[in-house]
């Protein structure tokens, strides 16, 4: 049974997700923003160590501690093909603001929509959820969604940044996250978790 752990790190308490098999040594971590140290002892007293790193989007609170970890552990760094560039080029007020902020990695694969990333063990589809940026993408694995800053509960992400766009984003979450069963558990990149069914009914933002 998949195992989805939580790290919550940086100033801005950015949700990074360790997912993993019980008795499996191997994991794949999701969104390590910053705080590369808390990450490496959350690791080190479970004796995991990732294969992939992915970040649903290229915001320096999703990416700020790829580095040190793709070079700690060998991992393979993964982020949306549309957001690659904006991951090379971020915004300075939000790395200023973070203060630990590492400059990612070349990724070692870019994702698109439908991929499927084989985790030994279990398979995580990627699903492209644009708007909060033009390469943001979910992570579908065992009747949970890891939304990043798409789908928050009761709320969405903001669209007001670099390439944002409020339709675009409020369309992937309807045609997009809101397809997937009522009972999926949403794990968003901030905040507490939240199902679809709970969004469907309550989420003003996409009714």
């Amino acid at each position: 049974m998949v195992q989805i752990d939580v790290v919550q790190v940086g100033v801005l308490a950015t949700s990074c997700y360790v997912i993993h098999l019980a008795g499996n040594s191997n994991c794949v971590v999701v969104d390590p923003g910053s705080e590369q140290l808390k990450i490496v002892e959350f690791l080190r007293e479970r004796n995991l160590s990732p294969t992939s790193i992915i970040s649903t989007h290229a915001h320096a609170d999703h990416t700020g501690a790829v580095a040190p970890l793709v070079e700690q552990y060998g991992s393979k760094f993964m982020i949306g093909t549309a957001d690659a560039q904006s991951a090379a080029d971020q915004l300075s007020w939000l790395k200023s603001m973070l203060g630990d902020f590492q400059e990612p990695p070349v990724p070692a694969r870019l994702l698109d929509d439908g991929d499927v990333i084989d985790a030994e063990g279990f398979e995580i589809k990627v699903l492209a959820t644009p708007g909060h940026t033009s390469g943001s993408i979910s992570l579908h694995v065992d009747g949970h969604v890891l939304t990043g800053d798409t789908l928050f509960r009761e709320t969405i992400g903001r669209f007001d940044l670099s390439d944002g766009d409020e339709q675009l984003e409020i369309a992937s979450i309807k045609n997009v996250l809101f397809d997937l069963d009522d009972d999926t558990i949403v794990l968003p990149g901030h905040g507490a978790s939240t199902t679809i069914a709970h969004e469907k009914a309550n989420n003003r933002f996409v009714r």
